[in-house]
């Protein structure tokens, strides 16, 4: 079974062709929508300095310049993206930053800051990116049992630079 022609893309003569050679053509999805934890449109991130496909996501962007923040870029072997929540017109929601920065992970720190981007329960992805739960920064500065948590997961979601 071939699948059917990109739409738009390819003429009836092109598509005839593909056929005849029994090559078949893939076609793009629409953007995919977590059936579990629909994403909330309201909240809106600023992001700031960084490479890579991962996103940070914290609370503010004081955290994002803290040593902690500093630590956590080392630990990770990379100088990934971070962002935070704000109220602007310049800002970005949050699938429409995974689909321009083509993030393969996306991190938010903390429960309460996700539930300001997905009504019930994270979805494991949102388009091409993995969505991981972190604890919040501030346990994570106070609580040892946060810290393991944060490299365990850092560790089970590929999120360490290989080195």
């Amino acid at each position: 079974m071939t699948p059917a022609p990109v739409v738009g893309m390819l003429s009836n003569r092109q598509q005839a062709y593909l056929d005849a050679m029994d090559i078949g053509v893939w076609n793009l999805r629409e953007t995919v929508v977590p059936a579990t934890g629909t994403s909330n449109k309201a909240t809106q991130l600023k992001m700031g300095p960084g490479s890579g496909g991962v996103l940070l996501i914290c609370a503010a962007d004081d955290e994002s310049a803290s040593r902690l923040a500093n630590d956590i870029n080392r630990s990770l072997g990379r100088v990934p993206v971070w962002a935070w929540p704000i109220a602007d017109e310049g800002a970005a929601d949050l699938p429409r930053a995974v689909d321009d920065k083509l993030f393969t992970t996306v991190a938010i720190f903390g429960e309460q800051l996700a539930s300001q981007f997905f009504e019930g329960e994270m979805p494991a992805c949102m388009n091409s990116a993995n969505l991981v739960l972190l604890p919040s920064m501030q346990d994570i500065q106070n609580q040892a049992e946060a810290r393991r948590t944060l490299w365990v997961t850092f560790c089970r979601s590929g999120m360490l630079e290989a080195g």
